[in-house]
C-alpha cells in the first residue's frame, strides 16, 4: 500500500498482482456484498457507495455520450479553460515521451471537451467512450479519476478495478480539479490516462502540478481582464487608475528555507513552516481556507486554529500582501519555481534558460503533499527535457546540478554523448562508476 491515500500504487511492486487483488475485491464487495478489505482505499469505498446510490451499472456501465465531437469542440473554444491550451500542448511532450497515454480536460459537469496524446491510445480510449462529448462524472460513469476528483475536489489516482464499472478496469487514471482563480469554484478537471503498465505515482504529481499551471494561466487572464476593466472605467472617469500592487518575489528552489523580498532590497529567510505556507499559497492562487491549510500541512489531524496562528505570524512578515477568507496572496507572486514551470512549458525559451531557472528541487525536505507533488512533477519535466535533448552540454549541466547529480541514466547518456577527446569525459566516467557502485 502507498502512504498517500490519493495515490493508487507505490513506485515499486507487481502491478499485475495488485490489479488481480483489486479485481477480487471488486467482485466480492460489489458482486457479493462483502465488507471492503484493506486493499481498498477509503476514497474508493466512499465513491463506490455513491455510485451504487446513483444506480451506475457495475457490469457494463460506460460514460454516456451527451453530444458529438463538433459541439464539444465549440464548447471547448468558448471555455475559459481553452486559454491554457498552450500549457497542455507542452505537457503533451512529456506524455508522448512516456508513451501510451492521453491527456484530457473535462468541464465542471465531467463532460470531456478536449483530448490528445498517443494516437493509438486515443483510438483505444474511444472504445470505452473516453472521447469528446462523453460525461465522466461519478453519477454517470461510476468511480473514475475525473469524476471522483470533481466529487471530492481533490487530485487522485484510480487504478484498474478501483474503477466502479468493469469496462474500464484496464485503465489507470490520474486527475486534478481546476479552480476559478477569483471564486475558487471548480471549473473542470485535468486527467492523464493510460493502460495499466503506464501506472506510476509520479503521474499524479505531474497532473497536479500541471493543474496548478493551468490555474496560473486562468489567474493571469482574470487579472488582465480586471486591469482592462479598471483602465476602461478610468478613461470614462468612473475612478482613477489603481496603483499597481507590488510583486512578491520568492526563491524556494534548491533550498529548505524560502527567501522572500519584503521590500526593495530587503530579503527575509523564512522558517521551514512559513516557507511551506508561502509556497502553498503561490501554488494555489485561488486561495485556501484555514481548514485546507491545516490538512495540507498537518494531515487529517491538522487543526484550523493552528493554521490560523501560523498564517498570522507569516502576515507579520508579509503585511498586507497576505489576505484571509480565503488565505491568499494579494500580490503577483514572482517565484523561482513558477518561473521554472513557465519555462518548462515554453519551448521557445530554450533549455539553457530552463536550467538557469532550475537550481534544484522545490523545498527538497518538505513532506507536505501538495509541495511534494509540485516538486516531483517539476523535477520530472526538467529531467525529461534534458534527456530528450540528448545534448552533451545540457546533460553535463544536469548531472552536475543538485537535482541531477544522482541520475544514473542521465550520467550514462552523458558519457555516450561526449566525444572520446572531450576533457569532461574522465570526470563523467568516474561519476558513472560511483553511481553504479552506489546502486549495488
Amino acid at each position: 500500500m502507498t502512504t498517500n491515500p490519493w495515490v493508487a500504487i507505490p513506485s515499486t511492486g507487481d502491478r499485475r498482482r495488485s490489479a488481480l487483488a483489486l479485481a477480487r475485491a471488486h467482485d466480492a464487495v460489489l458482486g457479493e456484498g462483502a465488507e471492503p478489505g484493506p486493499e481498498l482505499r477509503g476514497v474508493i469505498v466512499d465513491s463506490w457507495r455513491r455510485c451504487r446510490a446513483a444506480g451506475v451499472d457495475v457490469v457494463g456501465g460506460l460514460a454516456p455520450v451527451m453530444f458529438g465531437g463538433d459541439e464539444a469542440g465549440e464548447r471547448w473554444s468558448s471555455s475559459p479553460l481553452a486559454a491554457a491550451e498552450g500549457v497542455l500542448r507542452s505537457l503533451l511532450d512529456d506524455v508522448r515521451a512516456e508513451g501510451e497515454q492521453v491527456l484530457l480536460v473535462c468541464d465542471a459537469d465531467g463532460t470531456l471537451l478536449w483530448i490528445d496524446g498517443d494516437e493509438r491510445m486515443i483510438e483505444r480510449a474511444s472504445g470505452v467512450n473516453l472521447m469528446r462529448g462523453a460525461r465522466w462524472s461519478e453519477s454517470a460513469a461510476g468511480t473514475n479519476a475525473m469524476g471522483t476528483a470533481l466529487a471530492v475536489d481533490h487530485s487522485l489516482q484510480v487504478f484498474s478495478a478501483e474503477h466502479f464499472a468493469a469496462p474500464v478496469h484496464g485503465w489507470t487514471c490520474s486527475a486534478a480539479p481546476l479552480h476559478d482563480p477569483v471564486t475558487g469554484e471548480v471549473v473542470g478537471v485535468l486527467d492523464l490516462s493510460g493502460p495499466l503498465q503506464t501506472a506510476h505515482p509520479h503521474s499524479l504529481a505531474l497532473v497536479t502540478a500541471a493543474a496548478r499551471m493551468v490555474e496560473g494561466v486562468l489567474a493571469r487572464e482574470a487579472a488582465a481582464r480586471a486591469e482592462a476593466a479598471r483602465e476602461d472605467a478610468a478613461l470614462r472617469g468612473a475612478f482613477p487608475l489603481a496603483v499597481p500592487r507590488p510583486g512578491l518575489r520568492m526563491r524556494a528552489l534548491g533550498r529548505d528555507r524560502a527567501e522572500v523580498e519584503v521590500s526593495r532590497g530587503e530579503t527575509v529567510t523564512l522558517s521551514r513552516r512559513h516557507s511551506e505556507l508561502l509556497v502553498l499559497l503561490a501554488l494555489r492562487p485561488e486561495g485556501m481556507t484555514a481548514e485546507e491549510v491545516a490538512i495540507a500541512t498537518h494531515g487529517d489531524f491538522g487543526k484550523p486554529v493552528t493554521a490560523r496562528a501560523e498564517l498570522s505570524r507569516l502576515r507579520r512578515i508579509l503585511g498586507h500582501r497576505l489576505l484571509a477568507e480565503p488565505y491568499r496572496l494579494d500580490a503577483l507572486a514572482r517565484a523561482d519555481f513558477l518561473t521554472a514551470q513557465e519555462r518548462v512549458a515554453d519551448d521557445a525559451s530554450g533549455l539553457d534558460a530552463l536550467l538557469d531557472a532550475y537550481p534544484g528541487p522545490l523545498l527538497p525536505r518538505s513532506e507536505t503533499p501538495l509541495i511534494a507533488e509540485a516538486r516531483e512533477a517539476l523535477d520530472f519535466r526538467v529531467r525529461q527535457a534534458v534527456l530528450r535533448s540528448g545534448s552533451a552540454n545540457h546533460l553535463h549541466r544536469w548531472v552536475h546540478s543538485a537535482a541531477g547529480r544522482d541520475d544514473l541514466e542521465a550520467c550514462r547518456r552523458l558519457l555516450a554523448a561526449l566525444p572520446e577527446d572531450d576533457d569532461r569525459r574522465p570526470a563523467a566516467l568516474s561519476h558513472l562508476r560511483r553511481l553504479v557502485q552506489d546502486t549495488r
